[in-house]
């Protein structure tokens, strides 16, 4: 929240070339800057100025009257207001969202920014239809641009978009093998576990890809990272190559109500014939994704070549699936749809419960 006080320091802070407006009626200091605006557009559109405002005038100069007695937004960044008024001064014409240019996106975050925190609910509105309009393709997008997009979202709770940034983000990072350590830090401030995984698999594929051993810490660069991390990435691959080894070794589980036979009939003749469709379908999976982080990859490669295959025998055999590939079908379906919802699974390896 914004606080009113009227320190002025003795370096003196400078009027705005863009927003000291001469007929202005208030005068507000953000950072080293001075702006002098109109406070109507202000409290109109924002409860929050609205009692800033009006809080009770108290002994002495009253505050936002004269350059030497300015409002002062303590905590704000003077670029970000300057934003603010920008589109609030703007005429109807140049906020045709068709017209706002690609190199607005920072002033948009701006704008998007304050808007949430002064519950300026007209202007953020405004400002996220913009950022969708100006997102559409992320491919092209400059990468200084992701981290300050993920905060955003982070901030007003757009869970969709900023797991769409994040993935963006992570695709750049790992492609031109950038440090993970800003999404790490990112990430960390909104507690997101789900992009702090996927930046420890970007890590653990790079260590892998020098042939380097993730257990042994001599073995590779630390590329900033702190001991906390290390020691969690560690025990995330430990957790991965584990759970992949039991999937790997495990038998079509018996699931009664989905398999009619009995557990005895099940493992003679519902395991052994899904046998070779299993082994088949994870050599594969382990061939199309050779790191153990994109297990969850694997998991859904397994799933949909089996997948095809039964849907493959339905359609040459119009009497349908004998049993063994009914059981194998069924159970598949359900592991698939498991996949869909479990979206914490490999977070959850570097975060146990």
């Amino acid at each position: 929240m914004a606080a009113l006080q009227s320190t002025v320091h003795s370096n003196g802070p400078n009027r705005d070339k863009d927003h000291y407006h001469e007929t202005g009626d208030s005068i507000i200091r953000v950072e080293n800057v001075l702006f002098k605006i109109h406070k109507f557009p202000l409290t109109h559109n924002s409860s929050v100025f609205a009692t800033m405002f009006n809080l009770p005038v108290g002994i002495g100069s009253v505050e936002g009257l004269s350059d030497d007695i300015p409002i002062v937004l303590e905590g704000e960044k003077a670029e970000d207001f300057r934003a603010v008024l920008k589109y609030i001064y703007a005429p109807p014409v140049q906020l045709q969202m068709e017209r706002i240019p690609i190199s607005a996106l920072r002033e948009i975050i701006s704008l998007v920014k304050l808007s949430h925190k002064y519950e300026m609910d007209h202007w953020k509105e405004w400002g996220v239809e913009v950022l969708e309009r100006m997102l559409d393709d992320l491919h092209s997008l400059p990468v200084e641009h992701l981290q300050p997009l993920y905060s955003l979202y982070s901030l007003v709770g757009d869970a969709p978009a900023r797991t769409r940034v994040m993935k963006q983000w992570c695709e750049v990072i790992e492609t031109n093998k950038l440090l993970i350590v800003p999404v790490l830090d990112a990430a960390s401030a909104y507690d997101d576990r789900d992009a702090i995984a996927e930046a420890y698999c970007i890590q653990i594929r790079r260590w892998e890809k020098e042939d380097a051993n993730v257990l042994n810490p001599n073995s590779y660069r630390a590329d900033g990272l702190a001991q906390s991390h290390i020691q969690r990435i560690q025990a995330g691959y430990m957790s991965l190559s584990l759970s992949w080894g039991r999937f790997r070794s495990e038998e079509l589980p018996y699931v009664p109500g989905v398999c009619t036979e009995t557990l005895a009939r099940h493992k003679e003749f519902c395991v052994r014939h899904s046998r070779p469709k299993w082994t088949q379908a994870i050599v594969d999976a382990e061939a199309q994704y050779p790191h153990v982080t994109q297990m969850v990859n694997r998991f859904f490669h397994v799933a949909q070549r089996i997948l095809s295959a039964l849907d493959a025998a339905i359609r040459e055999n119009p009497f349908g699936l004998h049993h063994p590939q009914y059981c194998l079908h069924k159970v598949i379906k359900g592991f698939n749809s498991h996949l869909q919802t479990d979206t914490h699974l490999l977070a959850n390896h570097f975060f146990p419960k």
